[in-house]
């Protein structure tokens, strides 16, 4: 018999039940502990996975969030509306972009507190010189006779599927005489001219008019396209012949119109931010010239540099055809032109000798030998610009490039031209405008920029950054789209789609000439093209101090922004933190053969390591409040189910005096000491899973593991704990099962299936509540994880940093799902334990203990269903709610797969239970009870 001998004594008695309790209920008690080590090493083992993953996110942010620049300047206006709505920028864009930024304004970003280097660039415009590239023909053609032959050429671009052939054939005529060409011509009193263009001079001295050209005599032929090459009959010594470029040469002299881009830097600017002068693999840097260097020049000195490799794709094949020897000796004297339709040469068979192919290669490498040689093509008598492309977004939010007109007037390179030059496939689609800008009358070749190549870089060798975060460059980056779809990626044999060639189209090749501002801005004048606003496009700027995108940094990238907006009026955009995003392009078909192509074109998307940054850390702090909430639960569940068994106990200690303070102690005391026991074994349990899983559980944090038990243990049970302290003394002689609703053997299992469920309505409901309690969180959890991946997903940056985030996900469901089999399975056990007399009862009638199974696992399968169709519609309302109401068809198939695992659990979790009647019989519960 237990007396109150005072306050010592009773807490002494007190402690004394609370061990008789554990020790004599030590399966209760071990299934508790059971469930407070599984809670707290989930939750310890979980959050330093979430904290691993946070920090390898935000270390793999840190580490690609740099760029070559942080905040991006360009004049007033500039941007697209796509820009604007979707914070994307399109790639290669500085290549169209307008100048209009002034000098002044440079020098007022320059003076900005903060900024580290800030290096502008200026896009002057495609230059298109007319190139003779040479086709070696020196493996057919003979030393000692006479010979033609037919050239058929057939232009290529788009990785084959667009093809454009020349047109008519040209000609090319060799022979081992003399080539002499005319400069002064003789009127006779008639007043037609007399005498040639080109004149062979036989062995006898005789002149022979050659290819037609005899001036008075045969019209030249009509160009109807700027497409169709100008000089499709040539005529060439094989020993001495007047021009110097054709002398001793066994080549036919293809027109080969090469665009190329030009932009002009700021030398040490441009090294100081991406190191382009380490670039450099022959000659000399931009910094370093000196054209007075170069001689008597005609024309301004523009000192350029170039890129060592070509930004197109595009080849020519030319078949080779050489003509009967009786056609080849027609060539001296023939007053027709050879080209011409219906000409001898038109209309003579021919045996092909060679296929030759050339690509874009080979014609810049020319260009570049022209450019760095002394009597070269060097002179830019004429240029043009190029508009940016415009988008539709269509439906399904793929951008469609809008189609724009190029009148042919356009290639003109002067005013006074029939008709201009323009590459093989301008022919094509156009997506650009284009603006021509030639010599101003009264400005002649001495007022023309002469460009001389002092060196060559290497843009591979440029400083590089993760491609990850990475912004384009523009002045180093050849801009490529792959396919987006298999048929696509079909088409173009699993290749990217490259610049074609023609200026106009839709992917614009960076700048392949690069020469210094004050160069560029000393001709432009010449051309009528003195940009009102100033001659800057853009201007990249590092600001001082930036490590990363910490708050630190991106306060100082911030302050810097608004200063350089406050203080130049420009449009200003931090780039820090910004990733390539792919967005879906649908390239309608060409003129030339290339049918639609659905394509990946990289953009950027500005700030996406700031937004991974925000996500990783707000995800992770509603994973540990979802774990602690289902931990809590079930530790609630557990307590109220210890009370319940021990109300008679309970009562029993209410009517010998005991206050409502000290039933309150008992049971708090009891789950306090479990706490701390149940901690201690989930620091041990937290680095042996941790292990297992391959996950460092640092000794620090599994000690958290005591504290964090016992702190749980106290908050679950407080309202078991006042319960507990209410207890009526009558409940000692009250049976310790309700009575409720009577099921009906005429029902069979399941009439007994429903009224078990709802006797104990309590019981039930903490059970089920703990199931939908998980099965909310598991639905919440998904959902979360889908809504995190999707701010992230469509950039380089987060498709890399949502493949890094899922294992603390599939942790934290383990662990709920875990938490929810041992809440119902104790729920389960009790409702056992409880009715051992209604088992006896059944059994006495002939019941079967596989009866007797299917009743206990159905009722845990109803328990099951009730709480996951309750966790379903709370998770799934949640869900929706942090979605924004998107996606409700993913949602629910996420959710019914929720409820439908919720149901499965359940009916498991009854197993082990069930295992107690199989093994043993009921006379024995009877006697433990």
């Amino acid at each position: 018999m237990v007396r109150s001998t005072g306050v010592s004594n009773r807490l002494d008695i007190m402690v004394r039940i609370i061990w008789a309790q554990i020790v004599r209920r030590w399966t209760r008690s071990a299934a508790l502990g059971a469930g407070l080590v599984v809670a707290v090493t989930s939750f310890i083992v979980l959050t330093e996975t979430a904290e691993t993953s946070r920090l390898d996110v935000t270390d793999t942010v840190a580490t690609n969030a740099r760029a070559a620049y942080d905040i991006l300047v360009r004049p007033r206006g500039a941007g697209t509306g796509i820009e604007s709505s979707a914070g994307l920028v399109r790639p290669n864009f500085i290549s169209d972009t307008e100048p209009g930024i002034n000098m002044a304004q440079l020098e007022a970003v320059r003076r900005t507190p903060g900024v580290e280097v800030a290096a502008p660039i200026a896009m002057l415009g495609i230059g298109m010189p007319d190139l003779r590239v040479p086709i070696d023909l020196g493996q057919v053609v003979p030393d000692d006779e006479r010979s033609a032959y037919r050239i058929t050429l057939d232009w290529r671009t788009d990785r084959g599927l667009s093809q454009v052939g020349q047109g008519e054939p040209s000609y090319v005529y060799f022979t081992p005489n003399p080539v002499e060409h005319k400069d002064v011509f003789t009127v006779p009193s008639g007043g037609a001219v007399s005498g040639s263009a080109l004149d062979e001079i036989t062995s006898s001295g005789a002149r022979m008019g050659l290819c037609g050209e005899q001036f008075g005599v045969v019209p030249p032929l009509l160009r109807t396209s700027p497409m169709q090459l100008v000089e499709r009959a040539q005529c060439y010594s094989l020993t001495a012949d007047s021009r110097s470029y054709a002398a001793g040469k066994k080549a036919f002299f293809l027109e080969w119109r090469v665009p190329y881009v030009m932009a002009a830097i700021d030398p040490q600017a441009e090294a100081d931010l991406v190191g382009l002068d380490r670039a450099m693999v022959s000659g000399d840097y931009l910094s370093s010239i000196d054209v007075s260097d170069q001689g008597e020049q005609l024309g301004h000195p523009v000192p350029v540099i170039a890129a060592n490799r070509p930004f197109v794709d595009q080849e020519v094949v030319a078949k080779i055809e050489r003509l009967p020897d009786a056609t080849a000796e027609q060539f001296p004297g023939s007053l027709e032109n050879p080209a011409s339709l219906g000409s001898f040469a038109d209309t003579a068979p021919g045996e092909t000798v060679a296929t030759v192919t050339m690509d874009s290669a080979d014609a810049t490498n020319y260009l570049l030998q022209n450019l760095g040689s002394a009597g070269g093509n060097t002179q830019l008598l004429s240029y043009w610009t190029a508009s940016p492309t415009e988008h539709s977004i269509s439906s399904d939010g793929t951008l469609v490039p809008r189609e724009q007109d190029v009148p042919p007037d356009v290639w003109k390179a002067s005013q006074n031209s029939y008709l201009g030059k323009a590459p093989a496939t301008a022919g094509d689609v156009n997506f650009r405008s284009m603006e021509s800008h030639r010599l101003q009358p009264g400005k002649g070749p001495s007022d023309a920029a002469n460009l001389i190549l002092a060196g060559r870089f290497d843009p591979t060798k440029i400083e590089s950054f993760s491609a990850l975060a990475e912004v384009p460059l523009a002045a180093y980056q050849v801009p490529s789209l792959s396919g987006a779809d298999e048929q696509t990626r079909e088409l173009l044999q699993d290749q990217a789609l490259l610049p074609s060639g023609n200026p106009a189209g839709y992917l614009q090749q960076p700048p392949l000439l690069l020469t210094t501002l004050d160069a560029a801005t000393g001709f432009q004048g010449a051309y009528g093209r003195a940009p009102e606003n100033g001659p800057v496009s853009a201007i990249r700027i590092r600001v001082a101090g930036v490590e990363g995108i910490d708050d630190v940094s991106r306060e100082r990238v911030r302050v810097v922004a608004e200063s350089i907006a406050e203080s130049t009026g420009l449009t200003v955009d931090v780039t820090l933190g910004a990733s390539p995003s792919g967005q879906t392009v649908v390239l309608p078909a060409g003129e030339l053969g290339r049918p639609e192509l659905k394509l990946k074109e990289w953009w950027t998307k500005k700030g996406v390591a700031v937004v991974i940054k925000d996500a990783v850390e707000r995800k992770s702090l509603i994973i540990f409040v979802l774990v602690l909430t289902v931990c809590g639960l079930f530790i609630w569940n557990a307590s109220a189910a210890a009370v319940r068994v021990r109300r008679a106990e309970l009562g029993v200690l209410a009517c010998m005096g005991w206050s409502r303070n000290q039933l309150f102690g008992v049971i708090l005391g009891e789950l306090v000491f479990l706490g701390f026991l149940a901690g201690l074994l989930g620091v041990v349990a937290s680095r042996l899973v941790g292990a297992g899983l391959d996950i460092d559980v640092s000794w620090p944090r599994a000690l958290l593991a005591v504290p964090v038990a016992m702190i749980v243990s106290v908050l679950s049970g407080l309202v078991p704990a006042s319960v507990a302290a209410r207890s009526d003394p009558l409940a000692a002689v009250r049976p310790p099962v309700s009575d409720g609703p009577r099921g009906h053997l005429r029902f069979g299992i399941l009439g007994l299936v429903v009224a078990n469920v709802r006797r104990v309505p309590g019981r039930t409901f903490l059970g089920a509540g703990a199931l939908a309690v998980a099965i909310a969180s598991l639905t919440l959890l998904l959902s979360i994880t889908w809504a995190f991946e999707g701010t992230l997903v469509g950039s380089l940056l987060g498709d890399a940093i949502a493949v890094q985030v899922r294992k603390p996900d599939v942790v934290a469901v383990a662990a709920m799902l875990l938490l929810a089999v041992m809440a119902v399975m104790d729920v389960t056990y009790l409702n056992v334990r409880d009715r051992v007399s209604e088992f006896a009862t059944l059994e006495a009638m002939g019941w079967s203990k596989r009866a007797l199974t299917t009743l206990v696992v159905s009722e845990g399968a109803l328990l099951g269903f009730i709480g996951a169709v309750a966790g379903v519609v709370v998770g799934l309302a949640l869900a929706l709610g942090l979605t924004g109401g998107e996606g409700l068809g993913r949602l629910a198939g996420v959710s019914v797969a929720a409820g439908a695992m919720g149901i499965a659990i359940s009916a498991v979790a009854a197993l082990l239970p069930v295992q107690a009647i199989r093994s043993k019989s009921i006379a024995t519960f009877l006697s433990a009870d």
